[in-house]
């Protein structure tokens, strides 16, 4: 695949984009589609653009950093030096209607209410028409009931919550957990979810694991990140 290339554009207000070849936007083969795959993690995934912003995919584009903290062993994933760096709290640097799918697994939660909102307005913004979202966040009501149901002892709901910074044996790795971490910021359910997105002007529904319209949905979703979580799968109204 050819190389991503900035642009400017007045309409976009100043905002730098990142222009797509002209072969790869198209309806035709699967391949030709674009696919942006939000807050990717250690999951990229090929023919997929895959977007982090994680301390840790930004050291992976410095040789001696990246090496640095592996030998430091300060993240848990390898960072692929591949990924597209991008503040979700930003505007993206797409083109209005260039997008064909946005995947963004357990991203979300990490962000504030209006944060979040914000996001999904502008996914909405560059999905071309008929163009599938599809989020995945930890479902509140998993963790309520299973704390109601006496599977879940009080003393950790918090932490089931994912609101805490977490702790590890290496002392270095704790001090910078405040900038290594993102806990969690905002909590849904499936009834919350879809009337957000009802909000920001999408059509969407409750989804299984793989139930999807993505073709490639096997390559991209993780089971193990589908329990106890809510998936939607939306397009725009």
């Amino acid at each position: 695949m050819e190389a991503i290339v900035e642009k400017r554009s007045e309409s976009t207000q100043g905002r730098t984009e990142l222009a797509f070849p002209e072969k790869d936007i198209g309806q035709g083969s699967e391949d030709a589609k674009v696919k942006l795959n939000l807050g990717c993690g250690g999951q990229v995934v090929p023919g997929w653009t895959n977007v982090d912003y994680a301390v840790g995919a930004r050291l992976a584009k410095l040789p001696i950093f990246g090496a640095l903290v592996r030998s430091l062993g300060l993240f848990d994933v390898s960072w692929d030096r591949s990924i597209v760096i991008q503040d979700l709290r930003r505007p993206l640097p797409w083109p209005d209607e260039s997008v064909d799918v946005i995947y963004a697994s357990h991203i979300l939660e990490h962000f504030s209410r209006d944060e979040g909102k914000d996001l999904l307005a502008e996914c909405r913004r560059l999905l071309r028409p008929n163009g599938i979202l599809r989020v995945l966040v930890p479902d509140l009501k998993a963790i309520v009931d299973s704390y109601l149901a006496d599977d879940l002892r009080a003393d950790g709901f918090v932490e089931a919550l994912g609101v805490l910074y977490g702790r590890s044996s290496n002392p270095f790795k704790d001090r910078l957990y405040p900038w290594l971490q993102f806990p969690h910021k905002c909590m849904y359910d499936q009834r919350c979810l879809l009337k957000i997105l009802d909000g920001e002007g999408f059509i969407a529904e409750g989804r299984a694991c793989f139930e999807s319209q993505i073709p490639d949905v096997r390559a991209i979703e993780l089971p193990e990140r589908t329990q106890n979580a809510v998936i939607v799968e939306a397009r725009r109204r």
